[in-house]
């Protein structure tokens, strides 16, 4: 007897050991930061300060290099889950450790603007932690071991087999049936891809005529039987592909969103060391 393999979510790998870890430093944090008793106001130059400064600094420089290290060839899946792990609780524990390093100080300066780049860097970060929590296994179990790549030859088959099978048939059919295989669209548009669906698809147009038309028509004819299965496998083979297709948009879409904050959280991070060093 096979034994079941359980897949492991980043969140709780090695029984939340990142998340221990992150909310151990959160924790000493927020102790030194009460203990901790400045001549003046909490603010980011006091010993403290400096040295929670230092921790961020450092953070925002490791969770960067996540995306650096996470496209290397030579990192496995065990170990990219590692990487991950680690990428998000120790994120969000740089929210905590940079407000203390601020002593709750802000203003309309570069040092608000690198705190608040940050705030968003981790904002945008929580909703990509919801979709690689979710999306990778609903595009499996969609994909169904299959590759968009498969799913797009698979189609085409069914499409060459509906040809085939079309000889014979009547006009309106053997029309509806050639121009769902020429106009077979997956993708398109950004509003189209993160719908998932085609509102002019022209095979669901040609099922309906087959379903609503010859339904009765293939109890005695089996080459409209054998049409109307190819028809109903190609409708849920676009209907899988224009899924993936989707998920794969959404994805790309928080990319598109999270890396550049994180390259503006960089930029603002030197302003800010630049600033304190050499002005203050």
């Amino acid at each position: 007897m096979n034994t079941p393999i359980i897949h492991e979510s980043f969140l709780v790998h090695r029984g939340l050991k990142y998340f221990r870890l992150a909310a151990l430093c959160v924790i000493i944090a927020v102790i030194a930061y009460i203990w901790h008793q400045p001549l003046e106001a909490p603010n980011g130059g006091t010993w403290l300060g400096y040295t929670l400064g230092t921790i961020c600094a450092g953070l925002v420089l490791w969770l960067t290099w996540f995306g650096v290290r996470k496209r290397q060839y030579s990192l496995g899946p065990s170990r990219l889950k590692v990487w991950l792990s680690a990428h998000v609780y120790f994120g969000l524990a740089l929210v905590i450790l940079a407000t203390l390093h601020s002593g709750f100080q802000l203003g309309w300066n570069i040092h608000s603007a690198a705190y608040i780049l940050m705030l968003l860097t981790v904002l945008s970060g929580v909703f990509g932690i919801y979709i690689y929590a979710r999306y990778p296994s609903l595009m499996a179990a969609n994909r169904s071991g299959l590759t968009l790549r498969d799913m797009m030859a698979q189609i085409a088959e069914a499409d060459q087999e509906i040809r085939e099978s079309s000889t014979g048939v009547s006009q309106e059919l053997s029309t509806a049936l050639l121009t769902a295989a020429q106009e077979t669209r997956i993708g398109g548009t950004l509003f189209r891809k993160l719908s998932g669906t085609d509102p002019n698809c022209a095979t669901t147009k040609a099922r309906r005529l087959l379903e609503s038309d010859y339904a009765e028509m293939g109890a005695l004819d089996p080459n409209i039987t054998k049409i109307i299965a190819l028809i109903i496998r190609k409708s849920n083979l676009l209907r899988r592909a224009r899924r993936d297709v989707q998920v794969q948009t959404l994805m790309r879409i928080w990319l598109f969103f999270h890396v550049p904050m994180a390259i503006g959280l960089l930029g603002a991070l030197v302003a800010h060391v630049f600033s304190v060093f050499f002005y203050w």
